[in-house]
């Protein structure tokens, strides 16, 4: 079931994300540091590496969302966490299928050209894509969702909390945008305070166990059942 918030929510979950960065800021900036260099690596292989950057940075991702929601829980996250995915055997082909649309989203913006409207679709791709994936990962890893089921509902949840959704988003760009300024090294922190508040959002609209529970009226101790594809 798809909890409609309002749009103040996106704040919250940025306070959300800060909280638990903060928690364990060693081991998540590790974890950042580390996954920034292999991204680096990637993209200096031509044509295969920049396809293998969204599998890579999913897979990370599903092992860093184990962590905080074991962390939610009352745990700790650890820095083997973040390749813990990728020895998930119930789980690899529906994070790779997910990652999948990220990739083609990638080529097929790449592709329509460089002019004002190739731009334009391509911005518009890039924006599904991400509406289509963003509550993926957790709804696969935590929800025993099957790759199609769990883009499906992503796409459910994003849709019904546009307002927080929206405010969000703009905020996580313009976070961006200022931890590129020194140099991108605000981005070492940036990106794992994000990463953080996806769980957060996660939580909150599909009802999971919340990382600062203080922004949730009636909090779960444990989540209700999966949806239904």
């Amino acid at each position: 079931m798809v909890k409609t918030v309002g749009a103040g929510a996106g704040i919250d979950w940025l306070k959300g994300g800060w909280k638990a960065f903060t928690s364990n800021a060693g081991v998540i900036i590790g974890i950042g540091v580390v996954t920034i260099v292999l991204v680096v690596v990637l993209a200096f292989i031509p044509y295969l590496g920049p396809l293998l950057i969204p599998v890579l940075t999913t897979f990370v991702m599903a092992g860093v969302l184990k962590g905080l929601r074991r962390q939610a829980s009352g745990g700790a996250i650890e820095f083997g966490d973040m390749f813990s995915a990728f020895t998930d055997q119930d789980r690899m082909v529906h994070l790779a299928i997910v990652a999948a649309v990220s990739v083609l989203a990638s080529l097929i913006s790449q592709l329509i050209g460089g002019n004002m409207l190739g731009m334009l679709v391509g911005f518009l791709i890039s924006l599904a894509a991400t509406a289509l994936t963003y509550f993926a990962v957790p709804l696969v890893m935590f929800r025993q969702q099957d790759a199609i089921g769990a883009l499906k509902w992503s796409l459910n949840g994003v849709l019904a909390n546009i307002p927080a959704v929206i405010v969000y988003w703009v905020l996580c760009v313009v976070l961006i945008i200022l931890g590129t300024i020194p140099l991108g090294l605000g981005l070492i922190v940036v990106l794992p305070v994000l990463i953080c508040a996806s769980y957060e959002a996660y939580a909150e609209v599909f009802g999971d166990i919340e990382l600062d529970p203080s922004n949730s009226a009636a909090p779960p101790s444990a989540p209700p059942p999966a949806p239904m594809a």
